[in-house]
Order: C-alpha cells, then sequence, then structure tokens
C-alpha cells in the first residue's frame, strides 16, 4: 500500500492565508478602536495623544481592564459563580482558548452591554494581544492578571456579604483596592513607556516605577467620590466600613441630608486631593520631551482634579441622585491648559494644583 501523496501548500495558498490573517487582525483592531468609543467617555479623549505600539497596547489593555471590571461590576451571582467566571478570565489570559470561549459563550447569553460585550469578544481581543510585541503583551498581560485577581478577590467576598455591607473594611483596603483596580494599570503603562526612553538611568526608572501606582490610585479615589451617589443607590458602597462605624452610619445613610456623610464625602476628596498632587512628582521623572505619554497622564489628572472640585463646591453632592460630570467647556478648557503646560515640570505641577480653580462648571 503506498502512502498518500501529501502535496504542500503552494506560494500562492500561503500568501492568500497570510493575507487572511492580516485582514482579520486588522478587522479586530478596527473593532476595538469602535469599542473604545462605546465604553469610555474621557479616557477615549486622552489615549489619542498615544501613537504607534504605545497606542496599540494601551487601547488592548483598556478593553481588556474593562472587560474583567465587566466581571466585577455587571455580572452578578452567587459568590462561586462569581469566582469561577473570574478564573476562566484569568485562564484565557494566560493562553486558554477553551476557556475564553467558553467565558464569550456564557456573556453572549446575556442582555446586551457595552462592557460586557468586551467578554463577548474576548477570544478577538486576546488574537490582539497576541499580535503585540512579546515584552508589551507580557506587560498587558500581567497588569490584567494582577487586576482579576484583586477584583475576584473582593468581588466573591461582597457575594457572600450581600448588598447591605460595605465593599471595603477599612484604610488599607481601599488603598489596595485602588491598587488592584488602577495602581497596577500604572505599573504596566510605566513599563511600557520605559522602552521608548533614551539614556533612561537605572536609578530613574526604579523611582518611576515606585511612584506609577500612585497615578491609578488618584483617579480611582476621583471615581469613587464621583460615583458615590449611584454606587451607594446600586447597593454598592466603597466607603470603608471603619470610616462609616466612626459616625454610627449605615450605607444607605451615604445619600441622606446628613452632616456626617457629608464629613467623609470631604475626608475621601482630601485623600483624592493628596493622590493628585504626586501626580508631577512622577511626571518629573518623565522626560519632557515625551509630549505624548506626559499629555496622556496630565489630562485626566486635570479633569480629576477640575471634577472634585466642583463636586465639593456642591452641598447636595452626596445625596444628588445623579454622578457629578464636568461639562465640555470645562474639560476643554482643562484640555487646553494641559497642552500648554505638559512639556515643562513646573507649569505641569501648577496646572495641577489650579485645574477647576477658575470657574467650577
Amino acid at each position: 500500500m503506498h502512502a498518500p501523496e501529501v502535496h504542500p501548500p503552494g506560494l500562492d495558498e500561503l500568501a492568500r492565508g497570510g493575507r487572511l490573517a492580516v485582514h482579520a487582525l486588522a478587522t479586530e483592531r478596527a473593532w476595538c478602536r469602535e469599542a473604545l468609543l462605546r465604553v469610555s467617555r474621557t479616557f477615549a479623549l486622552n489615549i489619542r495623544c498615544l501613537n504607534g505600539r504605545m497606542l496599540e497596547s494601551v487601547r488592548l489593555a483598556y478593553l481588556l481592564c474593562r472587560a474583567a471590571d465587566a466581571l466585577e461590576d455587571s455580572w452578578p451571582g452567587p459568590a462561586n459563580e462569581v469566582a469561577a467566571r473570574f478564573d476562566l478570565l484569568r485562564d484565557a489570559i494566560e493562553g486558554d482558548h477553551g476557556a475564553a470561549a467558553a467565558l464569550s459563550a456564557a456573556a453572549a447569553q446575556l442582555h446586551a452591554r457595552a462592557d460586557l460585550g468586551l467578554l463577548v469578544r474576548l477570544p478577538a481581543l486576546l488574537s490582539v494581544l497576541d499580535s503585540l510585541e512579546p515584552a508589551d503583551a507580557a506587560d498587558v498581560r500581567t497588569c490584567v492578571l494582577t487586576m482579576s485577581a484583586g477584583m475576584k478577590r473582593y468581588a466573591t467576598r461582597a457575594a457572600e456579604r450581600g448588598l447591605r455591607v460595605p465593599y471595603l473594611d477599612d484604610d488599607a483596603e481601599l488603598h489596595d483596592y485602588c491598587y488592584v483596580v488602577a495602581g497596577c494599570v500604572g505599573e504596566m503603562l510605566t513599563r511600557l513607556v520605559a522602552r521608548t526612553l533614551v539614556n533612561d538611568s537605572a536609578e530613574t526608572a526604579a523611582r518611576r516605577l515606585a511612584l506609577a501606582p500612585v497615578v491609578g490610585e488618584a483617579l480611582q479615589l476621583t471615581n469613587i467620590l464621583l460615583d458615590w451617589p449611584v454606587d451607594v443607590r446600586a447597593g454598592r458602597c466603597h466607603i470603608p466600613a471603619s470610616w462609616l462605624a466612626l459616625h454610627g452610619l449605615a450605607p444607605r445613610d451615604l445619600v441622606g441630608r446628613s452632616a456626617a456623610a457629608r464629613e467623609l464625602s470631604l475626608r475621601l476628596a482630601a485623600l483624592a486631593n493628596g493622590a493628585l498632587d504626586r501626580v508631577p512628582d512622577y511626571l518629573e521623572l518623565v522626560p519632557t520631551n515625551e509630549h505624548r505619554y506626559r499629555l496622556f497622564c496630565l489630562l485626566p489628572a486635570l479633569w480629576a482634579r477640575a471634577s472634585v472640585r466642583l463636586a465639593m463646591s456642591r452641598e447636595d453632592f452626596h445625596y444628588a441622585p445623579v454622578r457629578t460630570r464636568l461639562g465640555r467647556k470645562r474639560i476643554m478648557i482643562e484640555g487646553l491648559r494641559g497642552l500648554l503646560s505638559h512639556a515643562h515640570h513646573g507649569l505641569t505641577r501648577h496646572s495641577l494644583e489650579n485645574a477647576g480653580a477658575l470657574g467650577l462648571r
């Protein structure tokens, strides 16, 4: 019996397969660009500061982080089911295609939401991840794995405790939560940009990486503050239980006309402002000729500072039915402030100190 004759693919077939793969990747990248507009408001603005490999890596990282966020915020259930979904995400990020397909299929059974749509599209997002430069892809994976592990810890505990118990216990957990959902992103960004820096000393790189989490913490503390009225009404309280205990408050009391609730909102705002004050310390370790990255970091910090000032100027902030948001005019004003100041260390610090000070809306 003769073995069947095997014909190796010709050059035309190989070329056709290569073209199809390139076309598929281009399609997925286009979907990522459109998805970013659906799931983000301000990030879709400041990411335009980046280009090249930084743009591709950061955009994909953002979408994967939002996919993890969707597991925490938009897909409730018993603790064991929440944990299992986070485990699938972990396995998918680590290269298990079956886990990615299983999580995608389960998400597809739910009512459509923009963030859950990211989970439906997870296999495609991971193919884009595989197309990044290996070192960049490794940094993105480390970030998403750190984030999803931390979110799993807090989300499963919250599912066991129920909605009436604060999400966080004390100051240590508040800072830890800010790290796992945002500080680790700062570390990823710092590692990504470090590959573009020329004549960067090991000492400067180490100091920059050590400060990186503070940028993420500043933005996360601001988000917790601004989301206060909506989150509490939805049954999620990120104000630590130890803070509430000092005033004898329950989470539901945080959206009432209470002097104690106002005091706690001022305490949280002070933490956010303190973290924002340290953002220039980080940027001083990024060369001023890195215009795109410096502006990318500065803009959200300016918007955050202006948002905190606006929120705290309103006595009804903590019991208002909606989230405090900057108007388009204020966003543009702070954007202009960033453009004029980002290339100078002193001006960067000054602009952040004064963001939102002239006219609050």
